[in-house]
C-alpha cells in the first residue's frame, strides 16, 4: 500500500513537471519569433521621402490669371511682386480710364455748345466743296473733324471771317481734345503693360517649377529598398541601394 501511494505521488508530481515545463517553453518559443519581428518591422520605416512635385502647365496657368499666384504655387514668395504690379497697374488703368472718359463727356459737351452746322451751311456740308465730309452727328468723326480741319470753321460761336489764326473756343477745344486722348493712350499702354506682366509672371513660374522638378527628380534616382522573408522559421531582411544614372 504505501508502495502505490509512493508511485502515484511520484508519477503526479512528474506530470505537474511537465506541464509546468510547457507553457515556459512556448513562451520561450514566442519571444524568439516576436523579437526578430519586431526589429523588422522597424527596418521598414521610411528610408527616404520624394517630394511632392509640381506642374508647371498649372504653374503657367495660375499666373496668366493673376500674376504671382504661380510663384506662391511654387513655393516663392518673390511672386507677390508680381501681385503688386497687378494691383498697382489696375487701379492706375482705372483711374486713366475714368479720367479719360470725363474728359470726353467735357469735349462733347464743349462741342455742342460752341459749334453748330447751320452757321457753315450750306458750304460746310456740300461733298462737292473740299475733301472732307461732315460724320454722322454724335459720331467719333463728326467731333474730330469740326476742330481738325478749316472747311468746318465756320460753325463756330466765336468765327470770325478772314481771320488767319484758329478761334479761340476752336482752339480750346482743340486742347481738350488732346488732353482726352492723352488720357486713353495711357490708359492703353498700362493694359499693354499689364498684359506683359502677365506674360513675365507665368513664363517665370513655369521656369521655377520645372527647375524644382528636375532637382527633386534627380534626388529620387537613389532608393533603398529593404525587405524580409521568413526561413526555416527565422525573419531574415535585406536591403537593397539602387542609383539610376
Amino acid at each position: 500500500m504505501p508502495t502505490f501511494l509512493i508511485g502515484f505521488l511520484a508519477l503526479a508530481v512528474l506530470s505537474g513537471t511537465t506541464k509546468a515545463q510547457t507553457p515556459r517553453a512556448g513562451a520561450e518559443r514566442l519571444m524568439v519569433y516576436t523579437a526578430p519581428d519586431v526589429l523588422f518591422q522597424e527596418s521598414l520605416s521610411p528610408v527616404a521621402t520624394v517630394p511632392k512635385i509640381k506642374s508647371p502647365v498649372k504653374a503657367f496657368l495660375f499666373s496668366a490669371i493673376f500674376p504671382g499666384a504661380g510663384e506662391l504655387y511654387a513655393g516663392r514668395k518673390r511672386g507677390l511682386l508680381f501681385s503688386a504690379l497687378e494691383v498697382g497697374g489696375v487701379a492706375a488703368y482705372v483711374v486713366l480710364r475714368q479720367k479719360g472718359n470725363d474728359r470726353k463727356k467735357n469735349v462733347l459737351d464743349f462741342a455742342d455748345a460752341h459749334w453748330d452746322s447751320t452757321r457753315c451751311a450750306p458750304e460746310c456740308l456740300d461733298p462737292a466743296v473740299g475733301t472732307e465730309r461732315l460724320g454722322e452727328y454724335g459720331s467719333q468723326q463728326y467731333y474730330e473733324q469740326i476742330g481738325k480741319y478749316n472747311k468746318f470753321q465756320e460753325g463756330w460761336d466765336d468765327y470770325t471771317p478772314g481771320a488767319t489764326e484758329l478761334s479761340p473756343n476752336r482752339k480750346t477745344y482743340v486742347g481738350k481734345r488732346h488732353d482726352m486722348n492723352r488720357a486713353f493712350k495711357s490708359a492703353n499702354r498700362l493694359a499693354g503693360l499689364l498684359l506683359f506682366n502677365h506674360v513675365v509672371s507665368a513664363v517665370h513660374a513655369a521656369l521655377l517649377v520645372r527647375s524644382d522638378r528636375h532637382a527633386a527628380l534627380k534626388e529620387s534616382r537613389l532608393s533603398i529598398d529593404v525587405d524580409g522573408y521568413m526561413a526555416d522559421g527565422y525573419w531574415t531582411s535585406s536591403a537593397r541601394v539602387t542609383y539610376v544614372f
